[in-house]
């Protein structure tokens, strides 16, 4: 049973301002970080290159101690993925959660979602200097996210 004062129903949770952004921010950006993970498969495949025996002999791949510089850099890329994109979704979530004044949550939202898919795009095609940039307005957004979640706590 539900041990709220109140019912938390899902028409209550999808009116919360920023809830509908957030949602499918947060899909868009799983969908490119599976993207990126599947894009390592590919250009393993593409190189017949495989780092473990039983993938080598069912994919009639070369056996390799380490990764090709190609499929290091995908693996790079989906790496800041995994180190960034957790930590956005549970800010961004928090401060939905907590009515994050709304026009900066939903800039916030798509800045960095935005910012993500570029920082993909230039990691993976060596775009210098558009990684780093795309990486810093992720970044900003982040940092955006987490002032509007101590406003509204200290507020």
């Amino acid at each position: 049973m539900n041990d709220l004062p109140f019912d938390v129903s899902p028409t209550l949770l999808i009116a919360l301002p920023g809830l509908r952004l957030y949602a499918l921010c947060a899909v868009l950006l799983v969908i490119k970080m599976i993207a990126v993970g599947i894009y390592t498969g590919v250009v393993r495949s593409r190189l017949k290159v495989a780092t473990n025996p039983e993938d080598a002999a069912r994919f009639g791949a070369q056996l390799a101690d380490t990764e090709p510089p190609e499929v290091a850099r995908v693996l790079r890329a989906h790496r800041n993925d995994l180190e960034n994109i957790p930590a956005f979704l549970i800010l961004g979530l928090v401060a939905v959660l907590l009515g994050a004044p709304s026009l900066a949550l939903k800039v916030a939202l798509i800045v960095f979602t935005a910012a993500r898919v570029g920082h993909s795009i230039a990691y993976l095609r060596s775009m210098q200097p558009w990684r780093s940039i795309s990486f810093g307005f992720g970044m900003l957004s982040m940092l955006t996210v987490m002032v509007l979640i101590l406003i509204r706590v200290f507020a």
